[in-house]
């Protein structure tokens, strides 16, 4: 049976074309089918410096060359048709709703706001729930913890209550979403980010899924980058470095579609 891998990475910035290449050479050893990208750091001209051969598909929601921008990038062996996009105008978020052989799959990158901010995730849930009739696959990084205790911590012994925490979880509740990761590692304590301001590792980076699809989970992991404008390092995801962590998501033919369609992936 084959795989269609999806993979969520905040990239800090793809400005330069050393990065680029950094960035494409490792999806392709990753063999990546739909990649979702946060902080893309591109104006709306320069998000086709995203597009390559092996991803000739690119989607993107763009703010400015310093900040934000998200994207979602699928690989040019998947056959799909574009039903529907929302493009939020600060960069924050994009969906896509795709029909593969009659099936609807909606896919959104989130970039979350780094304060609390509830009326952020009251419009982005909002938008998303236009397209409830699809199989839904939310990706991204979302500057929160959705469990103070185990994906947080803090060596300062700080506690974190944010209100935008508990509203996505209704969300998830009210559409039918999973924390894909925790699903299939409900005791383990991995981070994606260390801040030196709050003296905390926390996991910020998430695929929200439908329930429906956890059957078709292989695997999902979380992997250390070495790709930086400042030097190479396997470490956590920290502030002003560059350094990349990606959210790594492998299922199983999704709903038999691939198989279907006689795709090998």
């Amino acid at each position: 049976m084959g795989t269609l891998r999806f993979i969520t990475w905040n990239i800090n910035g793809a400005g330069s074309r050393v990065k680029r290449l950094k960035i494409f050479n490792q999806l392709k050893k990753l063999q990546a089918d739909v990649v979702l990208l946060q902080e893309t750091h591109r104006r709306l001209r320069g998000s086709n410096e995203l597009k390559t051969p092996e991803f000739p598909n690119v989607f993107s929601a763009c703010y400015n060359s310093r900040q934000r921008g998200v994207a979602i990038l699928i690989h040019k062996n998947i056959n799909f048709t574009v039903l529907d996009t929302v493009i939020d105008p600060e960069g924050r978020f994009l969906i896509i709703k795709l029909s593969i052989l009659d099936k609807k799959l909606c896919i959104a990158s989130v970039y979350g706001p780094n304060v609390d901010d509830p009326s952020f995730f009251h419009g982005f849930f909002s938008a998303l729930s236009e397209h409830l009739d699809g199989t839904l696959v939310l990706g991204g990084d979302l500057n929160l913890g959705l469990n103070e205790d185990m994906d947080r911590l803090n060596t300062a012994g700080i506690q974190r209550n944010w209100q935008s925490t508990n509203i996505i979880k209704q969300y998830m509740s009210d559409f039918g979403l999973c924390d894909a990761w925790r699903s299939l590692h409900p005791t383990s304590k991995e981070y994606t980010f260390f801040s030196h301001v709050h003296h905390s590792y926390s996991r910020l980076d998430y695929f929200l899924v439908s329930s429906s699809l956890l059957n078709d989970i292989s695997d999902t992991e979380i992997h250390p980058i070495a790709v930086s404008d400042h030097g190479s390092r396997i470490i956590p995801r920290q502030e002003k470095t560059g350094d990349l962590i990606y959210h790594y998501l492998k299922m199983k033919t999704l709903l038999n579609i691939l198989k279907k369609s006689g795709l090998h992936i």
